[in-house]
């Protein structure tokens, strides 16, 4: 098939970030489609009918209609193969996916408490941040050994945690009054602001950037 995957994502969803950052490092040309929340363009009735949920992101490709960010990008190192995110072989994939699993089971919960209370500018408590901190610091043990949670190439682990550091990055740039302790979570951490640096120099990795976040 020579047509193009065509992403459908919002500006600011980290989970369509991961996407389009898998599209990119693959070097997978796709068409992009960003719906405007504003419009309720994910409410209507043609998006709907490729994704009930109104969510993002959504890849198509001919008949493929992808739903969830890991499916997708799942998808994409069996479709296209070149430059994999999920390791050269079986023993690598593992890794991968056992990380990425870590990432959401032990990370996420900490990350989406505190973030949506930056974002919503209410009290964070302080047991979350201490939460966040640990784990943070356990996965910075991981980058002082190598260039990436990957080893020495960035895979769907990488992917993962990119977005949703900036993430935190943009609750505290919102909320007038951040905790100190999140203002410097990966200044703070050699090692982080290292691998952050390096992820954002990576060719195309500007691009995806919400751009709604550059002029607000």
């Amino acid at each position: 098939m020579t047509e193009r995957p065509t992403l459908f994502w919002i500006s600011g969803s980290t989970p369509a970030w991961r996407v389009m950052l898998a599209l990119t490092l693959k070097g997978v040309a796709f068409e992009s489609c960003k719906l405007d929340t504003g419009k309720d363009e994910n409410r209507q009735a043609q998006y709907l009918a490729l994704n009930p949920k109104g969510q993002v992101p959504t890849l198509v490709w001919g008949d493929v209609v992808i739903r969830e960010s890991l499916a997708i990008l799942g998808w994409l190192d069996r479709a296209f193969p070149a430059r994999p995110i999920w390791g050269q072989n079986a023993v690598e994939a593992a890794s991968v996916w056992q990380d990425v699993a870590l990432l959401i089971e032990d990370l996420h919960p900490h990350l989406s408490e505190v973030g949506l209370g930056l974002m919503r500018r209410e009290a964070i408590p302080k047991e979350a941040i201490t939460a966040l901190e640990a784990e943070t610091d356990a996965w910075c043990v991981r980058l002082e050994a190598s260039n990436y949670l990957g080893g020495t190439a960035r895979m769907a682990s990488d992917i993962w945690l990119y977005p949703a550091l900036y993430w935190i990055g943009r609750g505290v740039a919102l909320n007038a009054d951040p905790p100190e302790t999140l203002t410097d979570l990966i200044t703070s951490r050699p090692a982080l602001a290292v691998w952050r640096a390096r992820m954002d120099a990576l060719p195309g990795v500007a691009d995806t950037y919400p751009p709604h976040w550059r002029t607000s």
